[in-house]
């Protein structure tokens, strides 16, 4: 993926170049920069900026992460992934992906990451919306799952939390949102908001 590269408080981070600055707006953070993208299926925006180290996420602890989004989780939201580690600058990364599911407009994916800095932590917020026809990719896994024996008839062994088989609150991960489909969907907004998260990781 071709990157670029763009300031955060005097340090060079690397994004991916098919994102476009955006202007900015009269309420944004004296140091947010937003950017904007698009696929075929997808319509994505990201925000970065520098955030103290006593409002990051726990770095090396995705427990502490995981049960603090349990707890916060709407009735339209579900927790997809919590990873924790090191970038290949050897620095700390942690991020979260949460899903908002609308009637009218589809599924938002919602991605937080941490990155530690000296002295400051890098924040990226991204969000991923489809867009055109909605749901191709559940629709086709769900038909796969269910041919392959994954599911029953009355749709069991299709959703269930990451992280707790008895957490049942909002819109539970379904299989779809493996990320062992991302390959077969590739402009779909989660596989964008994965491959994000690996070339940002690869490269800062």
């Amino acid at each position: 993926m071709n990157m670029q590269r763009v300031s955060v408080r005097g340090l060079s981070i690397l994004i991916p170049q098919m994102l476009d600055r955006l202007d900015r707006l009269p309420d944004d953070p004296p140091e947010m920069t937003a950017f904007a993208g698009q696929t075929g299926q997808a319509a994505c925006v990201v925000f970065l900026q520098p955030i103290p180290p006593d409002r990051s996420m726990p770095f090396g602890d995705e427990r502490a992460v995981v049960d603090g989004i349990h707890r916060t989780l709407a009735g339209d939201q579900g927790l997809i992934e919590v990873v924790g580690g090191t970038a290949d600058s050897g620095r700390s990364v942690m991020w979260s992906i949460v899903k908002t599911v609308s009637q009218e407009d589809g599924v938002q994916y919602g991605l937080t990451l941490h990155l530690d800095c000296a002295g400051f932590v890098v924040q990226v917020q991204a969000f991923a919306s489809e867009v055109g026809v909605t749901g191709i990719r559940e629709a086709q896994v769900y038909e796969f799952a269910r041919q392959h024996g994954w599911v029953d008839e009355h749709g069991h062994g299709w959703a269930r939390d990451p992280y707790d088989d008895g957490y049942g609150r909002g819109v539970l991960m379904n299989l779809s949102e493996d990320d062992g489909f991302d390959d077969s969907f590739p402009e779909h907004p989660l596989s964008v908001v994965r491959a994000f998260v690996s070339a940002f990781v690869g490269c800062n």
